[in-house]
């Protein structure tokens, strides 16, 4: 697509403050365009462009349309490639999953004006092995709760964890939760009914937390080849773990212990989402 025949999506007000009647015509054209992508929809409602929302939100056609009105398309958005649309001659994209109801997830892509970027690559790459499995698992879980439901199995997934975590709610009430859940639903729902399935869900993500014991004081970290092993401070002789007396349980338990999120998995995240690709330039 010529970006001069598009020049009307940054020509939106006249000189009185009013809309220009080829503005208001281009936006009735997207709308058909992004109705006419139904894998490309959430239920009846489409991804949202304006300088706002960015794509972040499926939204009804007639709020789309105001929020068009009122504050514009977003900068350089020629290509509507998340309403489906694709550029055949400069498009170099990494074909990764969606997350459906105004989650952030879309493949990575360095399409952009050709001003922006003179150097394009006309020839697709494939992800790397690694990131293929990435998006191979995140299209299983990408799947609908149901037919026709808005809702992707990990956007549900990952708004419950976090109402678990902010209301400090016990693995018991989490499974009773999400089995009431599962049982308000249509019979084909795949909602997943307990913690142990949630966990083993997100792990395999590859996003995984790993655990250190510290000192007591905080004077060292019970972490690397020559202190993993130690059972006391090395520096105040403080000991490592807590004295369970009675306790018919062998489970060692520290006195206190750091949580560590390792970085370039995250950051690998970051650039495969084309919601924040772009900032991490």
């Amino acid at each position: 697509m010529n970006n001069l025949e598009r020049s009307w999506m940054y020509e939106r007000l006249d000189g009185r403050g009013a809309l220009y009647s080829r503005f208001v015509t281009g936006v009735d054209e997207f709308i058909q365009f992004a109705c006419s992508q139904p894998n490309r929809m959430g239920g009846d409602k489409v991804r949202c462009p304006c300088a706002k929302c960015q794509n972040y939100k499926f939204i009804d056609v007639e709020t789309v349309k105001c929020h068009l009105y009122q504050s514009g398309f977003i900068k350089n958005y020629f290509i509507w490639k998340h309403q489906g649309e694709r550029d055949d001659i400069s498009e170099t994209s990494y074909v990764g999953p969606n997350f459906s109801q105004g989650s952030n997830w879309q493949p990575y892509s360095n399409s952009e004006p050709e001003s922006s970027h003179p150097f394009q690559h006309s020839m697709e790459e494939d992800p790397n092995p690694v990131s293929k499995k990435f998006y191979d698992l995140l299209d299983a879980a990408d799947a609908k709760l149901y037919p026709g439901s808005s809702f992707s199995q990990l956007a549900v997934v990952s708004r419950m964890l976090n109402i678990k975590m902010e209301n400090s709610m016990s693995q018991r009430g989490y499974n009773q939760m999400m089995q009431f859940l599962k049982e308000s639903l249509p019979e084909d729902n795949i909602v997943l009914d307990n913690y142990y399935q949630t966990k083993k869900l997100v792990r395999s993500l590859g996003l995984l937390v790993e655990k250190i014991d510290c000192c007591e004081s905080g004077y060292m970290l019970y972490w690397g080849d020559d202190d993993e092993n130690l059972t006391s401070c090395k520096f105040y002789s403080k000991p490592r773990y807590k004295c369970c007396v009675g306790s018919r349980k062998r489970k060692l338990v520290p006195y206190k212990r750091m949580y560590y999120f390792s970085l370039i998995p995250r950051l690998q995240r970051l650039y495969a989402s084309h919601a924040t690709a772009a900032n991490m330039r």
